[in-house]
């Protein structure tokens, strides 16, 4: 790593320049180019104002989890027991793991189709890391905790309004 300072060239990951001791720390820092970049990196994930989470038991009929995902008009419920998140279940689950045989699983538990032990950040979280947590595990809701307990949840959604927010004639019809 060169020193912008000296010049020195120092060994990468040196805190200091070995030449003239001063400060390398915040050259690792990664810096977009431009402030949208700028914001993915260093804005938490909290920025995007996350929902209150909706939570079922997971003894909850199936039925019951897709009627509460109708009526509140959301993706996808926690499902929580005294231990904490044990799942989640989303329309992505009522599409691909139940939809076929509704009417022979409705009254069986969510537990059966949900997703187990579902990836949660904590809300301090840049947006960068959480958007490429989301990308990488192929899911769209983010469960999210604020020292250690859930403080709300995410979704691709809420990502989308934050890219919009910065470049509003996106969302416009052209």
């Amino acid at each position: 790593m060169i020193c912008p300072y000296c010049a020195y060239d120092n060994i990468p990951g040196n805190d200091t320049c070995e030449q003239c001791l001063m400060d390398l720390r915040s050259l690792d820092e990664p810096a977009g180019e431009s402030p949208i970049e700028d914001s993915l990196i260093h804005e938490p994930v909290r920025c995007l104002d996350p929902k209150p989470t909706i939570s079922v038991a997971p003894d909850t009929s199936v039925a019951d989890v897709i009627e509460v995902l109708v009526e509140k008009n959301i993706g996808c419920v926690l499902v929580e027991n005294d231990g904490g998140v044990q799942g989640i279940f989303s329309e992505r689950d009522v599409l691909l793991k139940v939809s076929q045989a509704l009417d022979e699983v409705s009254d069986r538990p969510v537990s059966e189709f949900m997703t187990p032990n579902p990836e949660q950040l904590d809300e301090a979280t840049p947006l960068a890391f959480a958007l490429n947590k989301m990308s990488g595990g192929d899911f769209r809701h983010l469960p999210l905790t604020r020292g250690g307990r859930l403080s709300g949840i995410v979704s691709l959604r809420d990502f989308l309004g934050f890219v919009f927010r910065w470049y509003p004639e996106m969302s416009s019809e052209t």
